[in-house]
């Protein structure tokens, strides 16, 4: 019955015709006022050992609305939902919400609901980036400590790079942007240019107090540091703000294109924009005053030492 029905009103090819190189498929089907309306379609005369009888004696044909597509996945009849959150609201967001409403809903026997796309990406993204934070700033850390060789200046580097993500956390909630994989790896590469310019700024304070030390022997006193630490950290405004403008310079442009691909670059340059500025006000002012104290502390026991 298929093979009579779809060759009466789809065509079936029957064969080729060449013409040189060319070939052409010729199909055989009804004519047009032939398979016009049901009426056509019910007489479709199917073959069988009695003879020709109708289509209607076999089938009842009518309209009726139905999948166009029959979709399946692991030999299971799906369908799908296609979501997309509205402006300002993050994939995770809209998935927690979501699946609040979902919690009381009661799915026939043999129905269930999974999410894939994007929220399906997020989530296994999320999941590697559990132990590739805790990589990346252990890295950070052997690091800063092979570039100084002393534990508390590390420690004061280290301890002091998340105030360098308050600016990129600021810039992105300005720009509306939500947190995602693009946004993680802006901040990671933050807290590497954080690191390096804390390291100059340590490396700049510490010359200037072994200078002053040998310049002044075995007088040197607390003012003496004071003016050792100003000196340092003056001499770094120049370089530092050099720095600030040289990265700006190349992160803005990101953040006005518009071309394929712009929208995870502007997200991976966001926080690195803010948090270089956060980052210049860091070394300027909070790693003098803490390697000041830290100074001050060691001087303190090399005076009682020499007393």
């Amino acid at each position: 019955i298929q093979d009579y029905t779809s060759a009466a009103i789809g065509g079936k090819k029957i064969t080729t015709m060449y013409k040189g190189l060319e070939r052409y498929p010729i199909a055989l089907r009804f004519e047009e006022e032939e398979r016009r309306n049901l009426d056509d379609i019910r007489n479709i005369q199917i073959k069988t050992p009695l003879g020709f009888v109708p289509l209607s004696t076999f089938a009842k044909v009518q309209y009726r609305e139905s999948a166009s597509v029959i979709k399946s996945e692991m030999a299971t009849p799906v369908t799908f939902v296609y979501i997309t959150p509205l402006q300002g609201m993050s994939v995770v967001t809209y998935k927690e919400e979501a699946m609040k409403a979902l919690a009381d809903l009661k799915l026939p026997s043999g129905y269930y609901f999974e999410w894939a796309g994007q929220s399906e990406y997020l989530e296994s993204a999320m999941k590697k980036m559990k132990w590739i934070i805790p990589t990346v700033l252990l890295v950070i850390f052997v690091l800063i400590y092979f570039a100084l060789k002393d534990m508390v200046p590390t420690l004061i580097v280290f301890f002091t790079l998340p105030f360098a993500l308050i600016g990129g956390l600021i810039y992105i909630q300005m720009l509306n942007f939500n947190m995602s994989i693009a946004v993680i790896v802006g901040f990671l590469a933050l807290l590497g240019i954080a690191a390096e310019t804390a390291i100059v700024m340590i490396v700049y304070l510490q010359e200037s107090v072994d200078e002053m030390r040998n310049s002044v022997g075995s007088d040197f006193d607390f003012k003496h540091l004071d003016v050792a630490i100003y000196e340092g950290a003056v001499q770094r405004v120049r370089p530092k703000l050099m720095t600030v403008f040289a990265i700006l310079a190349g992160l803005l442009p990101i953040m006005l294109t518009t071309g394929v691909g712009s929208e995870v670059m502007q997200r991976i340059a966001a926080p690195m924009i803010g948090g270089v500025v956060t980052s210049a006000i860091l070394s300027l002012l909070l790693i003098p005053i803490f390697f000041e104290l830290y100074e001050k502390h060691l001087l303190k026991k090399e005076l009682k030492e020499n007393k």
